[in-house]
C-alpha cells in the first residue's frame, strides 16, 4: 500500500481497481436507483439546479445526493473497502475521519462538466465562488470514489496531475474541456479513485447511451480545519460498522 500512498503524494491520485465485489455493487446501485425512482424517477440531468428535497438537487452533472446515509443507510457496510482504508490512513494517519458521503447518478444526457477540485471537502463551493483556494504543504483531505458502473473511453474522467504542495490554481479556462497534462481515467466497476483535495479534474460526456453512478467520500486528518458544512446524516451512525471511521470527527465525544 505504501506505493499507492507514495502515488498519492507525487501525482495527487491513485486508482485501485476492482475492489469491490458485484454482489456489493448490485447492492449499492440498487439502493441508488431505489432513491431516484422515490422521488418520481426523475431525469437525471438539467439545465440549472432543481433541488427535489433537502440534500437532492438535479444539476448538469446528475442528480445529486447529498448526505447519502440518510437515504439509504444500509449501505454502510458496503462503501468503505480495507484497501482503500489502509492507503487512506497510510495517507492521513490513524485519526482519520469521515466527513461526508454522497452520491451522483447521470447518464448520456450530462455535459462536458467543468474542471474542478475539492479543495475544503465539504465547503468547496465557497472556495469556488470566493476563487481563493486553500494552498496546503500536507495532505490533509482526501476524495473516495467508488465508481459503480465502469468508467469507459465512452466517457472517462480527466485528471491533472499534481505532487503537495503544487499550486493549486486552475491551469486555464474551467470549461475548456483540453486541458494541457489531463490524463484520462478509466477504471471498471467496483473500483475506487483515491484523490487529493486540491487535484483539478472533470468528466467527459458519454458518447452512447449508458448510466453512471459513483459514490464520493471525503476524508480527513486531524489537522484538516473543521468545515462550516455538516454530513448530519453521519451522525446516525454511531455503533454501526462506520463508527471507527467516526471517532475521531470534530463534535464528536468519545465514549470507552
Amino acid at each position: 500500500m505504501s506505493a499507492l500512498a507514495e502515488r498519492v503524494r507525487t501525482q495527487g491520485f491513485a486508482l485501485l481497481p476492482a475492489v469491490h465485489p458485484p454482489d456489493s455493487l448490485a447492492r449499492i446501485g440498487d439502493a441508488l436507483d431505489r432513491v431516484h425512482a422515490s422521488y418520481g424517477s426523475p431525469p437525471l440531468t438539467g439545465r440549472g439546479a432543481t433541488w427535489l428535497d433537502e440534500g437532492v438537487e438535479i444539476a448538469p452533472p446528475g442528480l445529486a445526493l447529498y448526505g447519502l446515509l440518510r437515504f439509504a443507510p444500509e449501505l454502510a457496510p458496503e462503501l468503505f473497502r480495507p484497501q482503500s482504508l489502509s492507503v487512506l490512513e497510510s495517507i492521513l494517519g490513524p485519526e482519520l475521519h469521515l466527513e461526508l458521503v454522497g452520491a451522483v447518478l447521470s447518464d448520456e444526457t450530462r455535459p462536458f462538466t467543468e474542471w474542478e477540485s475539492h479543495a475544503g471537502g465539504i465547503d468547496d463551493e465557497r472556495w469556488r465562488k470566493t476563487g481563493h483556494r486553500p494552498r496546503r504543504e500536507t495532505i490533509v483531505r482526501m476524495v473516495h470514489f467508488l465508481f459503480v458502473d465502469p468508467l469507459t473511453e465512452a466517457g472517462p474522467w480527466q485528471v491533472i496531475p499534481r505532487s503537495v504542495g503544487d499550486p493549486v490554481a486552475a491551469r486555464g479556462d474551467i470549461h475548456e474541456p483540453d486541458w494541457p497534462g489531463a490524463q484520462p481515467i478509466t477504471a471498471s466497476a467496483g473500483s475506487v479513485l483515491l484523490m487529493e483535495e486540491s487535484v483539478w479534474h472533470s468528466v467527459r460526456p458519454l458518447s452512447r447511451p449508458g448510466r453512471r453512478r459513483f459514490v464520493g467520500s471525503y476524508f480527513a486528518s486531524p489537522n484538516a480545519e473543521v468545515p462550516i458544512g455538516r454530513d448530519a446524516s453521519l451522525d446516525t451512525l454511531r455503533n454501526s460498522s462506520l463508527d471507527p471511521l467516526l471517532r475521531h470527527r470534530p463534535g464528536r465525544t468519545t465514549t470507552s
